[in-house]
């Protein structure tokens, strides 16, 4: 397991990148989020989740447009707030990632943390975990239809690389933001 920089320079925000992969675990959410091929396959399969009233019945042509373009904004949403200034970057990724659970107990190193796209109903997910004041390590992202994350498989999973990932930095010893950022791929 590596962690790559998503924008560049910026230490702010991370991404799990598995040692023989070609992308990401961030570039791999958003290359998914806007590929036609696999938003038809995913919605076609989860078309049960996704005529749950809370969608409003939404077909699955207009939930792949939904998806591709809130994913394209999202992703730059990201990028405009890496690029910021610390202090503004710090409150935007406060407001940006929650706990994982509701009244989950703040702690300050790896806290597990969910992002919400950027609609006010939304189904993009992106998960991390927390190592530092305005430090992500971006693990993963789901589209998720339903109520509670183990009800489907593709959301399990989610949960399982969020653990993963933080049992490996606990693993090498790893107990601050300044081992996490040497553990960077250059």
């Amino acid at each position: 397991m590596k962690f790559v920089s998503i924008f560049g320079d910026e230490e702010c925000l991370l991404s799990v990148k598995g040692d023989h992969e070609t992308f990401s675990e961030f570039d791999t959410i958003f290359r998914n989020w806007t590929d036609i091929e696999y938003l038809d396959t995913f919605f076609t399969t989860h078309e049960i989740d996704l005529k749950r009233p809370f969608w409003e019945g939404i077909s699955v042509e207009q939930a792949i447009i939904e998806t591709r373009n809130e994913a394209i904004k999202f992703r730059q949403h990201l990028r405009r707030i890496s690029k910021k200034a610390p202090s503004e970057r710090l409150v935007l990724l406060l407001r940006l990632f929650q706990p994982l659970k509701k009244n989950q107990a703040a702690i300050p190193f790896l806290e597990k943390k969910k992002a919400y796209g950027l609609k006010n109903k939304t189904w993009l997910r992106i998960y991390a975990l927390k190592f530092g004041e305005d430090k992500y390590i971006i693990t993963g992202g789901a589209i998720k239809l339903t109520d509670n994350m183990v009800e489907r498989e593709h959301t399990k999973e989610e949960l399982r690389k969020l653990d993963v990932c933080k049992r490996f930095i606990i693993d090498e010893g790893i107990v601050d933001e300044d081992g996490v950022i040497e553990l960077l791929e250059l």
